[in-house]
């Protein structure tokens, strides 16, 4: 069976400078219409710095689509046209005041194929060295380090609840582990 569908049409609904959001008519695989709205974003980069003693850093900042603080990785938004490396590079300096000599990417993630088409990128950094923060205008947040064992212990026992987090945790674990 056929699982694709198909765009008829579609319209703009909305412009911000962060994401857009489009209505697009379809095809289901059934031959019925349908209609699919989407968010549409530029994506972004999540970044695991580990130094080495096996901590990591992550940081604590206040979401307000939850209304709550969130223990998170360092990550950031990709300008329009910007490469996922050279934005981890800025974002980790920003939020942190870390530089890395050595980089991995872990690969990508789809956040929530549903509705939005936000791909981010992850990163291991390792061979850190620290600097001053230069966080964006409007932008607070709290550095915190740990163990990597903490941070893992937090993730599985829901104390880490950011999706990204969790990817960037999983993957760097089974990299550091495995090899």
């Amino acid at each position: 069976m056929e699982l694709k569908e198909k765009k008829v049409s579609g319209r703009e609904i909305y412009s911000g400078p962060v994401f857009t959001v489009t209505r697009d008519e379809i095809l289901l695989p059934d031959g019925k219409g349908g209609h699919r709205d989407l968010v549409h974003s530029h994506g972004g980069v999540v970044i695991l710095p580990v130094d080495g003693e096996g901590n990591v850093t992550l940081v604590r900042q206040f979401r307000y689509a939850h209304n709550k603080v969130l223990l998170e990785a360092v990550a950031g938004k990709l300008e329009r046209g910007e490469e996922p490396y050279p934005a981890a590079k800025r974002e980790l300096k920003e939020e942190t005041g870390l530089s890395a000599g050595k980089w991995t990417f872990l690969g990508a993630i789809e956040t929530s194929p549903g509705f939005l088409t936000e791909v981010l990128y992850l990163y291991l950094a390792q061979e850190l060295t620290e600097g001053e923060t230069d966080l964006d205008e409007g932008e607070f947040l709290e550095p915190v380090r740990m163990s990597l064992e903490e941070a893992w212990s937090k993730a599985a026992r829901g104390m880490i609840s950011d999706a990204k987090t969790l990817a960037v945790l999983l993957r760097a674990k089974y990299l550091l582990e495995e090899g």
